[in-house]
């Protein structure tokens, strides 16, 4: 096979003449073999995928799979792999998402989000009508909490370029406003039934990638989706309390 990995190929069709079913080798050695590795191949697994990038078309041509990458001690195992026939199921399988071929040329994503809450105040009810406290006019992310009806905390999470206007969006939807018209019947319904909802906001954020922080620009839509996603992710992992917002992918 030409190209940069081709020793391998001959490396591994060798070995498969002389009757060997597994070849090990450190990262050393292959990169002394092929003149090289990048260093997607010490630092993600998925380099290593038996896939049909180039370096893992030069194993998969020579008959060989990767059995196991080891990252730590830098090392990798090729196995001995019988060609799938025609009409067997390996053959007609899909290729996993394991298997797809690293793109070597676009850095891994790593975001790391911060952001500070603070406390707003209380939501209310008079006469009917939900009564916000006072509200900067900024941009946020905010945070409606809901206790006392239930023994999880239920949460809403919502980003905006106004917090005061958002909280007048609240007190009266409009006929279109799904999502405030919601979220407004849940309030009200909340707080009649003798609940609170607590209001925290974050009006200032910070983004971290590749160990450089920066400040997050909130007047940006892109960047308050981000931190209201991230913030809800978060929620769903801890798993410690219940969403109100709407997630389109749950069953």
């Amino acid at each position: 096979m030409p190209g940069k990995y081709a020793p391998l190929t001959a490396y591994l069709v060798d070995a498969a003449g002389h009757g060997r079913e597994s070849v090990e080798l450190s990262f050393a050695e292959l990169a002394e073999l092929v003149g090289g590795l990048p260093p997607s191949a010490s630092e993600h697994r998925a380099w290593w995928a038996n896939g049909t990038s180039s370096q893992q078309a030069a194993w998969r041509g020579a008959g060989w799979r990767v059995g196991f990458p080891d990252l730590e001690r830098r090392r990798v195992r090729f196995v001995r792999d019988a060609a799938p026939s025609a009409t067997s199921p390996r053959s007609l399988r899909q290729v996993e998402a394991g298997e797809l071929p690293l793109d070597e040329d676009t850095p891994a994503l790593d975001v790391r989000v911060r952001c500070m809450w603070r406390i707003a105040g209380e939501v209310g009810l008079s006469g009917g009508k939900l009564v916000f406290p006072s509200l900067p006019e900024v941009a946020a992310i905010y945070r409606l909490t809901l206790n006392g009806l239930t023994g999880r905390p239920r949460i809403y999470v919502g980003e905006t370029d106004n917090l005061r206007r958002r909280a007048g969006n609240y007190r009266n939807p409009g006929l279109t406003q799904q999502t405030n018209q919601r979220l407004y019947d849940e309030l009200v319904r909340h707080l009649a039934s003798h609940g609170t909802v607590s209001l925290s906001v974050a009006t200032e954020a910070e983004i971290e990638t590749g160990g450089l922080r920066s400040a997050l620009p909130l007047t940006r839509k892109t960047a308050r989706v981000l931190a209201e996603h991230a913030v809800l992710a978060l929620a769903y992992v801890d798993d410690t309390v219940d969403i109100l917002n709407a997630d389109r992918g749950a069953e």
